[in-house]
């Protein structure tokens, strides 16, 4: 590497080396070439001026309240996404719940409207749709009133801040 490249690449990284943001090796080179150059020497010293004009800049700090909203803030969607995870945990597991009391009640519905033998009769019949029918508007009833629930309970939520 020639001496103007060397110089060249030098004069590049001073401000990486006003920073502190070499490996020793480069640094131990950088300085060493400021040593016996003039013109890096004098770039180096105003780069460490400039370096020592902006620490000594005040560092802008924001308003307690300005931090006491921002995490309220954030602590209220951290809330507002956990519960939406455990309403839609909740439908799951109501949905699920709703579908085996479904197959295990009309069984037991048809041995209570129709005794033991109504058991062994697998033919589509009318109560099997009236069971049908209600099972459904139950499982719509409950899903309607968590829904409905969520989103009261969010409002006041909204409210609360």
């Amino acid at each position: 590497m020639s001496r103007r490249d060397e110089h060249a690449e030098i004069s590049e990284q001073l401000v990486l080396f006003v920073a502190g943001a070499l490996d020793r090796e480069t640094q131990s080179r950088i300085a060493e070439h400021t040593a016996t150059c003039p013109s890096c020497a004098a770039e180096l010293d105003q780069w460490q001026l400039i370096s020592g004009g902006l620490r000594r800049l005040p560092t802008p700090q924001p308003s307690p309240s300005l931090v006491a909203r921002t995490r309220a803030m954030v602590a209220a969607q951290i809330a507002e996404r956990r519960e939406g995870r455990q309403n839609r945990t909740v439908l799951i597991f109501l949905a699920l719940f709703s579908w085996l009391v479904t197959i295990v009640g009309w069984p037991v519905f048809r041995l209570l409207t129709g005794g033991l033998l109504s058991l062994l009769d697998i033919r589509f019949h009318q109560m099997w749709l009236l069971f049908a029918i209600f099972s459904a508007l139950t499982c719509l009833a409950g899903g309607t009133a968590a829904v409905l629930l969520s989103a009261r309970r969010q409002q006041e939520r909204r409210f609360a801040l």
